[in-house]
């Protein structure tokens, strides 16, 4: 059978696909001009020669996948410090609380200080504040155990005395140093983003938030923590740097100083891997790995505070003006309410409290739209969290740090039923400084990276680099200017406890601790008052030869007025404990201070035993409504030659050593009586106690 012929052309035929780049290249190749063997000939009009046109394409990054997330092995690179920005965030610091000076003792100073029978003792307390509560001479159980700031107090006493303006210098001195060590800590974290890092350190410096810790004497335990807790990153940084082990036992030492000042400072164990992960480019287990001698340090710690005060967590007290929410069991409600009220303030730091007991916030709950909304926003940040995390992000390194630091005013809440606080806040605004300052940047600088190991985009902007920050600078310019200003302002109100206290009516008129706290100051004014009608009249009486009738008259004058003034401050006093006792009925330590204003100010003996009786009745481990009820007692079995009320005195001075054995008053006070009666009792019937 005869083969059939190819046809002409097809044969050897090439696949479609090669055909079809085949063409291309020829298509190509007629299109580009070919250039003259020869020069042409003949005239050639002259016309403006135009640049030739080039097109480029932009560079393509690689892309990269999880996988491929570069690590760093140690030593780390060595990141350099510009000094001028801890030193003036160091400078401001200490500047912002230079109105302190000249202030008094207030609120919790008068106790952590004043009523420190250890603190007190000076250096020779100092074996007891390691062995003790930090509320020990308050007769609770907290399980508190903050010894260093107590240790520095001990140490103001042993060589100043009492002089608060000593303790407010320290303070100030102390958070001026926390400026300088996180200024060189984030740009250390920082690479080449000086002023990225300034920012945040500026936003934490001039927080109002901050006015409850530095100018109140004894928030220098917050103060001590993360400062500890700062040098601790900072010395463990440069470990990462080095890899000299002697750098590990600075950042283990500083870690124990840390939980000596505060134990919550064992949340800053979850901040060591987070800065190797973000900031060192280590991977989670590189991150984990350096965790091992820090967890050495927290054990050995927790098992010496056990060892020294025998306890581990404390018994917190059933108190409705303390810890409200654990009675009405809504604390898991409450705490995402919490949290937007603390959001807030971080936002907009006004107005400000020393006190949120009961009732100011009241009790989330199922029906409540704020619980609601803070259960919205806790989930939300939470879910960010993971992806700035994943992503490693500055945005999502600053919500890392805002959840690990707020954990505890947050577990407050959640496991004691505890109240809000501005001191919790202290540590949680540096991750408010870090998305703050990501956000502004992102919306007010061009080409600014969202990632942590890249400055602004200098290779795609040209100008110069304080022009590119210009609207950043000014704005934050602005706020650091409103802040550092509510800052000097609120710390006027820390002057002393009347100014202190006063200041929160307007905005906390339905909490019983405020409506207390304001009238226990009328009480002070009116027992001054008091003592000095007594001081004319005792100074009048003993003048020799008898004072003439005008004197006398002038003088009677002065103690009316004085006694007048008296009556007026103990009036106004029993009209904010009235609405004390209104908002909270089973408030005992208001009835105790009704009872006092009977007792000390308007004499009324049978109102000063009721109330003092109502205080036992609310609060029966109250010691001294137990001694003062005795004191009365005493005077008037002295005076009536009563055997039976010198018996109730003394079983009442024991009892206040039985609720308190703490309680020096009625120790002393049971002594005296006992040295000049012989009576010493420590049990009676019924029938005698309520008889009078």
């Amino acid at each position: 059978m005869a083969k059939k012929k190819p046809l002409p052309g097809n044969e050897n035929p090439r696949p479609a696909h090669e055909r079809a780049a085949h063409e291309r290249a020829a298509r190509e190749r007629a299109a580009t001009p070919k250039p003259a063997l020869t020069p042409t000939t003949g005239a050639v009009r002259p016309g403006a020669s135009r640049p030739t046109e080039t097109t480029s394409r932009p560079p393509v990054r690689p892309l990269t996948t999880k996988s491929q997330t570069p690590t760093s092995s140690l030593p780390i690179e060595r990141r350099p410090i510009v000094w001028w920005p801890p030193t003036v965030l160091a400078i401001l610091g200490f500047l912002l609380y230079v109105n302190t000076f000249g202030h008094q003792y207030a609120l919790d100073d008068i106790a952590a200080v004043g009523q420190n029978l250890f603190v007190k003792k000076g250096i020779a307390g100092i074996p007891d504040l390691l062995r003790t509560e930090f509320w020990h001479f308050s007769n609770i159980s907290l399980g508190y155990y903050r010894p260093l700031s107590l240790i520095t107090f001990a140490l103001e006493q042993e060589y100043f005395k009492d002089n608060p303006n000593i303790s407010h210098m320290i303070n100030a001195g102390l958070y001026g140093l926390t400026g300088l060590v996180i200024g060189v800590l984030l740009q250390k974290w920082l690479t080449a983003q000086t002023i990225t890092a300034f920012l945040i350190g500026l936003v934490f410096m001039a927080h109002p938030l901050h006015t409850e810790i530095v100018a109140n004497i004894k928030g220098r335990d917050e103060i001590l923590s993360f400062l500890f807790i700062s040098l601790m990153l900072l010395t463990y940084w440069r470990y990462l740097e080095t890899k000299q082990w002697n750098w590990i036992l600075w950042a283990c030492l500083s870690l124990y100083l840390a939980f000596l000042s505060k134990e919550s400072s064992i949340v800053s164990l979850a901040l060591i891997p987070a800065m190797q992960y973000w900031f060192a480019r280590q991977n989670i287990g590189q991150s984990l790995l350096g965790l091992w001698p820090f967890l050495i340090v927290a054990a050995l710690f927790f098992y010496q505070k056990k060892v020294m005060i025998g306890t581990l967590s404390g018994t917190p007290p059933v108190d409705w003006a303390n810890y409200p929410y654990a009675i009405e069991k809504t604390q898991k409600s409450t705490m995402f309410k919490f949290l937007i009220y603390y959001i807030r303030l971080l936002f907009l730091p006004h107005p400000l409290v020393y006190d949120y007991s009961y009732n100011v916030i009241p009790s989330g709950g199922k029906g409540d739209l704020l619980t609601w909304s803070g259960f919205v926003m806790f989930v939300g940040l939470l879910w960010l969290t993971w992806k700035g995390f994943v992503k490693r992000t500055l945005w999502g390194f600053g919500l890392f740090w805002f959840f690990v630091t707020m954990a505890p005013g947050l577990g407050f809440i959640w496991i004691r039923g505890g109240i809000f606080a501005e001191r919790f806040t202290y540590a949680a605004v540096m991750g408010f400084g870090f998305v703050l300052i990501w956000g502004l940047q992102k919306l007010l600088v061009r080409n600014a990276s969202e990632q942590i190991s890249e400055p602004a985009s200098a290779s795609l902007e040209t100008r110069p680099l304080l022009m590119r920050y210009a609207p950043l600078l000014g704005l934050m310019a602005v706020v650091a200017g409103l802040y550092s200003f509510k800052t000097v302002e609120r710390n006027r109100d820390w002057e002393n406890n009347f100014v202190l206290f006063n200041s929160a009516l307007p905005y906390a008129p339905n909490s019983c601790q405020v409506q207390r706290h304001v009238a226990n100051e009328w009480i002070e004014k009116g027992l001054k008052d008091r003592a000095k009608a007594d001081s004319i009249a005792n100074a009048t009486n003993a003048l020799k030869p008898k004072p003439a009738p005008e004197q006398i008259k002038k003088a009677q004058a002065l103690i009316d007025t004085n006694i007048a003034h008296a009556n007026k401050h103990g009036r106004w006093a029993l009209d904010h404990l009235q609405e004390s006792t209104r908002i909270y009925p089973s408030f005992g330590e208001a009835y105790f201070s009704m009872a006092y204003v009977f007792q000390k100010i308007t004499p009324n003996v049978d109102s000063a035993k009721y109330y003092y009786k109502q205080t036992m009745r609310a609060a029966n481990a109250y010691a001294p409504a137990y001694n003062n009820l005795g004191v009365i007692y005493q005077n008037e079995g002295l005076t009536q030659n009563n055997r039976q009320k010198l018996e109730l005195a003394s079983y009442y001075y024991n009892r206040s050593m039985v609720v308190n054995p703490a309680y020096v008053d009625g120790q002393n006070n049971r002594a005296n009586l006992l040295k000049a009666t012989g009576i010493d009792v420590r049990v009676l019937p019924d029938s005698i106690i309520n008889k009078y």
